[in-house]
């Protein structure tokens, strides 16, 4: 085996045990903080005399806020420092974001929770820096396989995540955030162990403002094609987190889910998501290559959000399986060839821009379906449906014109 191809496998294994980490510090509150906000009645959940579900929402919606900006700069930033100081900076300042969040639990300071996670979520942007790293060892390995793996590292991490925030719920809400805390620095110890130093850095100014104004992920907007492509993993992401962000809500409320079922029910999506990633994403590219690997992944997304509501609880499980299997077939297939379509542009600056366009979406949806959840959860991710349907078509459209 070459030097080269030893370093770069050394690389990946980096940036798969900074996403698999931080994937579980994310995802270890998911489980609880539903069933936190329907049963628990403190001075956080009554805040201001707002419904708790809209509470939830906001809570919900301010992580993929922090996300979005953060992805934004991050992802340029490792461009210009580099992605192992970019990736040990935020991973410290993420913990930090962990710690504020118990005390916002200890104190029942809804304002406190908004900021802290708001921060968390700001640094959490730099699983965007992971993807590039991933994209960065192409040609010495395969895109499709690094990134496949990349992805299914972050579903294992929300395949433990949950089952342990489920787990660990009897502990306290606070004693989750702190476990939170010991795994952020887990994570920043494997990047400062496990990922090489970068010899040559990106010229040029460097400031931070110069970051923000010049140098962030929105400005590839200007690129024409770009803009319609972003469109479609907009409208197709929306959908997605419609998902996300509403079935843990629509468990607890329709089929008396439990924090620990709840975390048990993810595990099961989250396991079929790695085994799809790992075994069947690049199979279906050598069969029916990219574009049409994209379209199959969008077709999957709109049937999985569609079938939804018409699944009855005996098959509940099971479906979540097959619901697995559609995202990270969806997932396995879009950034990439985002990246392959615009190979030409910084892809720091371009996975910043596919991890941002995720953060909006989630920004958007949880704002708006906590609203629509309010009537009822169900249409929350039947908006979401309707929405990666349009995605698909555009997206067929769209590459028939190349």
């Amino acid at each position: 085996m070459s030097p080269d191809i030893i370093q770069a496998k050394k690389s990946l294994t980096a940036a798969m045990c900074a996403v698999l980490l931080s994937c579980i510090g994310i995802s270890l509150p998911y489980p609880i903080l539903a069933p936190y906000f329907i049963h628990e009645y403190t001075p956080l959940t009554q805040y201001l005399g707002l419904p708790p579900k809209l509470l939830l929402g906001i809570v919900l919606a301010v992580y993929p806020l922090g996300v979005l900006f953060g992805s934004a700069i991050i992802g340029a930033a490792s461009d210009i420092w580099g992605r192992k100081t970019t990736l040990l900076t935020t991973l410290f300042f993420s913990a930090l974001g962990y710690i504020g969040s118990v005390f916002a639990f200890v104190y029942d300071s809804f304002p406190l929770l908004i900021l802290t996670r708001f921060i968390t979520g700001f640094c959490e942007g730099n699983i965007s820096v992971a993807k590039a790293i991933a994209v960065d060892l192409s040609p010495t390995l395969d895109k499709v396989r690094t990134f496949s793996l990349i992805n299914a590292t972050g579903y294992a991490g929300w395949l433990l995540g949950p089952l342990l925030g489920g787990l660990l719920q009897p502990f306290g809400i606070e004693f989750v955030f702190m476990i939170a805390v010991v795994i952020t620095f887990c994570a920043l110890l494997s990047i400062w162990w496990l990922l090489p130093t970068e010899s040559k850095k990106i010229a040029g100014n460097s400031s931070i403002l110069r970051l923000i104004s010049k140098q962030n992920s929105f400005l590839l907007l200007n690129h024409s094609d770009l803009k319609s492509i972003f469109l479609i993993y907009l409208l197709a992401t929306l959908g997605l987190n419609a998902y996300y962000e509403f079935y843990p809500l629509l468990l607890a409320e329709q089929f008396h889910f439990t924090s620990p079922q709840i975390g048990m029910i993810t595990a099961v999506l989250t396991t079929f998501m790695i085994i799809t990633s790992i075994y069947g994403v690049t199979k279906i590219k050598q069969h029916w290559g990219l574009v049409n690997g994209s379209i199959i992944g969008l077709s999957l997304l709109t049937s999985a959000l569609v079938l939804h509501n018409f699944i009855p609880g005996q098959f509940i499980w099971p479906y979540y399986a097959l619901v697995g299997v559609c995202i990270a077939v969806f997932n396995g297939f879009i950034p990439v060839y985002i990246s392959d379509r615009y190979s030409e542009l910084g892809q720091g600056q371009l996975m910043g821009l596919v991890t941002t366009t995720f953060s909006l979406a989630n920004v958007i949806i949880a704002l708006a379906g906590s609203v629509i959840a309010i009537i009822d959860t169900r249409w929350s991710i039947s908006f979401g449906a309707l929405l990666a349907f349009i995605s698909t078509l555009l997206f067929i459209a769209h590459t028939k014109k190349e």
